[in-house]
């Protein structure tokens, strides 16, 4: 027999003797919680459900909020239901608040529990603040949402074939789909929408298509935070593995992929969001279950724990930033990879925008690359509307110290060690090329053992680059040897932070050593020239 526990008036949590007066159900910090075939009923007044921790949540197997009550979860309030929820007071019968300090989260099984859900939006009276938010409809598909839920802001819905934005006008009897995400922008310092009906739980699918650019703006449904990197729950069909967002009030979008985020991405999508994901071919699905449902804190994109081998490097300019990432694992190509990067979404106007390319020319703003065991070469473009200075902040901290990190400014023809100076400021001029810098990596990167030399090399075009800032001032042999192992160019040289030997036999393959003349040191290198 199952065991049922009647709350009439919290008597049995508080001691309040009234059953209609509004009251509190608290655990304070501690765990509410129901074993598997019980059932919690909420009877005979409005009770609010205070569990203010998304691990020492409320957690209970069935609740049942009868006819002549009511269930309030304030704002960052957690609540799991993990058998059936029966609301038999309607729409005002549980009311799930939202508030500057975030969202109130619930994860429920069943789908279609009626319910009044609140998202409290900030906005600004000033257009230009870039306040804009992508909102969801968290309603169950086909339940008739119309453009008035979203009265007195700015409406907008993502055209994927032509990749761009489309008004909604001001007519508030425009249909919305809730299997598509929006945005809105809110004139006004806030405003808290209201969504009254039918929740979503269980499956969902979004509407993705195949058009345009690829980009679809979907929606997190239900009323909790959902995990992109949920190990079960996702089927994702001819859909990248990479998420975008836009973050209210920044300049540039956040994106994230393979536990890397770039302008404070996250694998967690909170509650009333929406985010955009890139098709890869035709025929793409996207669905999801209960199975990705979190509670999360986190109300707005941060970076998690930092990856090895992870260069992050941030421009700012024209009181704007953007951010661009170079990271190295095993399983990825130089080529653009669905699984293991994230193209890049272009900002705001005025906004610095920073990206790298892969070897097949696609902007990258995450680019993960293969380890290697002595160079990289890495485009890397700027771009802004704006004349004005820039700083770039390279943060190399997570590599191994034997790896060379170096910027090139092609249009200055200068290189800059990036593990001894890493700032670097420049002065861009509107329409410039964007194709301005190239980050050059030397050494056995993910190889954590001591290198044998000091001295680092590799070849780009037909230019042979030696970074030695360990054996400054000291001389060196460069030998270039063919394939036949015939030398072919022998050149004394000054070793020192960077050096730039120019290589003077036909295009091909080569094997170049240096050599200190005092034989302390040597390393001998593979490449290919290219004119």
């Amino acid at each position: 027999m199952k065991q049922t526990l009647i709350l009439i008036a919290a008597i049995l949590f508080l001691g309040i003797q009234s059953y209609a007066q509004s009251c509190s159900i608290y655990n304070n910090s501690a765990h509410i919680k129901a074993t598997n075939g019980t059932y919690w009923v909420v009877d005979n007044g409005n009770f609010t459900l205070t569990s203010a921790s998304p691990i020492k949540l409320a957690q209970m197997a069935n609740l049942t909020i009868t006819a002549d009550a009511s269930l309030t979860l304030p704002s960052n309030n957690y609540l799991t239901v993990s058998g059936t929820l029966a609301n038999n007071s309607g729409t005002d019968g549980l009311v799930l608040k939202s508030d500057a300090t975030g969202s109130a989260s619930l994860i429920q099984s069943n789908n279609a529990v009626d319910a009044t859900q609140q998202r409290y939006l900030t906005g600004s009276s000033n257009l230009t603040a870039m306040t804009y938010h992508l909102v969801s409809v968290p309603l169950t598909p086909a339940t008739s949402s119309m453009s008035e839920l979203f009265i007195g802001a700015y409406l907008y819905d993502f055209n994927v074939t032509a990749n761009a934005w489309n008004g909604l006008g001001s007519s508030l009897n425009t249909p919305l789909d809730e299997t598509r995400g929006y945005m809105v922008y809110v004139p006004e310092a806030n405003h808290t929408y209201t969504f009254i009906g039918p929740m979503n739980g269980g499956e969902f699918t979004p509407l993705v298509i195949h058009a345009g650019s690829g980009y679809n703006l979907v929606t997190n449904p239900y009323p909790s935070a959902i995990d992109w990197d949920a190990a079960t729950g996702w089927t994702k069909a001819n859909v990248n593995n990479a998420l975008y967002i836009w973050p209210s009030g920044g300049s540039n979008y956040a994106s994230y992929v393979d536990g890397v985020a770039n302008n404070g991405g996250s694998r967690y999508i909170p509650t009333g969001q929406a985010f955009f994901v890139k098709t890869a071919g035709t025929l793409p699905e996207l669905t999801m279950t209960n199975s990705v449902r979190v509670h999360s804190t986190q109300a707005f994109f941060k970076d998690g724990d930092e990856l090895p081998d992870l260069l992050r490097i941030k421009a700012t300019a024209n009181g704007m930033t953007d951010e661009a990432v170079v990271r190295f694992t095993p399983p990825a190509t130089t080529l653009a990879d669905g699984d293991y990067d994230a193209w890049k979404m272009t900002g705001t106007e005025g906004a610095p925008q920073l990206c790298t390319q892969s070897s097949d020319n696609q902007l990258l703003a995450i680019n993960s690359l293969p380890f290697i065991n002595e160079a990289y070469v890495v485009p890397m473009n700027f771009t802004m509307a704006a004349t004005g200075s820039v700083e770039l902040l390279f943060n190399t901290q997570s590599f191994d110290p034997s790896v060379t990190i170096l910027l090139r400014d092609e249009l200055t023809n200068t290189t800059t060690n990036l593990r001894v100076q890493n700032t670097y400021t420049f002065q861009h001029v509107a329409g410039a090329t964007e194709a301005r810098f190239k980050i050059l990596f030397g050494g056995a990167i993910g190889n954590r053992e001591t290198p044998v030399s000091p001295i680092h090399q590799w070849i780009t075009g037909h230019t042979l680059f030696i970074s030695a800032p360990e054996l400054a001032g000291q001389q060196a042999r460069v030998t270039v040897y063919g394939m036949t192992g015939q030398a072919q160019q022998v050149q004394l040289v000054m070793l020192g932070e960077i050096i730039a030997v120019e290589l003077q036999r036909k295009p091909g393959a080569v094997v170049v050593e240096t050599r200190s003349l005092d034989g302390s040191a040597a390393l001998a290198t593979k490449g290919v020239i290219i004119r």
